[in-house]
């Protein structure tokens, strides 16, 4: 019996993509990362009036990592999403071929009807 993988799951596009580097993880030094659409000063998980409006870090090490932990996994399995919605897009637009795969959603949600097309 063959052992299938993630990998194996994945539409082939997906697995043909070089990942994205950003320059901070590849070991960049600097202070604002422009080339990210960054705020120049990291929002803490404390929501104040200041910094209600402000984007939060797109992948928060500390959340990850302790995540990581409780669940038993890599942080580097682990991907932290702004939302249900953006997590199923994702899963979706990762192992989905448009016309040929279906996931059934029940109940029905429009937003991920409109997703499967």
């Amino acid at each position: 019996m063959s052992t299938v993988t993630i990998t194996d799951l994945a539409r082939e596009n997906v697995r043909n993509l070089t990942p994205y580097q950003s320059a901070r993880r590849l070991g960049g030094n600097g202070d604002v990362w422009l080339n990210a659409n960054e705020y120049p000063t990291a929002v803490e998980f404390q929501l104040t009036q200041q910094t209600l409006n402000r984007y939060p870090e797109c992948q928060p090490k500390a959340v990850i990592e302790n995540y990581a932990q409780y669940a038993g996994v890599k942080p580097e399995q682990v991907l932290v999403s702004r939302g249900a919605d953006e997590g199923i897009e994702l899963l979706i637009r990762a192992f989905c071929e448009p016309g040929k795969d279906a996931i059934p959603l029940l109940p029905a949600n429009v937003r991920h009807v409109q997703r499967q097309r």
